[in-house]
């Protein structure tokens, strides 16, 4: 049965910098971005998985745009849907400690491929599907860009 959910989602970004300590190097984290959205979305439990939707606002740029995250076997999927059938849009599975690679679709550009390892998923949703789910992962593509990305998911009752 689907119900009403409000979502809070943050995504944070950061650029990863290697700092000399001693003879190694540590990784020291930038911020360089975040954002937060505040909204409404459904939540439904279908074969041992939870899924989150939620429609995109115009005022990211992403009007028509669908999000669904689908939680399993300590896992998640990201996919977002466009209502344009030439839009690619974007599925991605986070897994920890897995490498995967997927393709996006830049709006008003092409479609890149991406590496993603995740470093870890935590699912703190209880029995209702109400809590917070948060996923620490890194997104690389072409040999210069690569970003640290903390996404945290809240749901709570509407």
């Amino acid at each position: 049965m689907k119900k009403s959910v409000n979502l809070k989602i943050k995504s944070t970004q950061y650029i990863e910098n290697l700092k000399p300590s001693g003879e190694a190097f540590r990784r020291e984290l930038e911020l360089e971005d975040s954002m937060e959205i505040l909204t409404e979305g459904t939540m439904y439990s279908r074969n041992n998985a939870t899924y989150i939707a939620y429609e995109e606002a115009e005022v990211f740029g992403n009007e028509d745009v669908r999000t669904l995250f689908k939680l399993e076997d300590g896992s998640i999927r990201i996919r977002k849907f466009g209502i344009d059938e030439d839009d690619e849009g974007m599925d991605m599975t986070l897994v920890p400690g897995i490498l995967n690679i997927t393709r996006y679709q830049i709006p008003m550009m092409s479609a890149v491929n991406l590496e993603v390892y995740t470093n870890k998923l935590e699912n703190g949703l209880d029995e209702e599907g109400y809590g917070t789910v948060s996923v620490d992962y890194r997104i690389r593509f072409d040999k210069f860009f690569s970003r640290r990305n903390i996404l945290e998911i809240e749901v709570k009752p509407s």
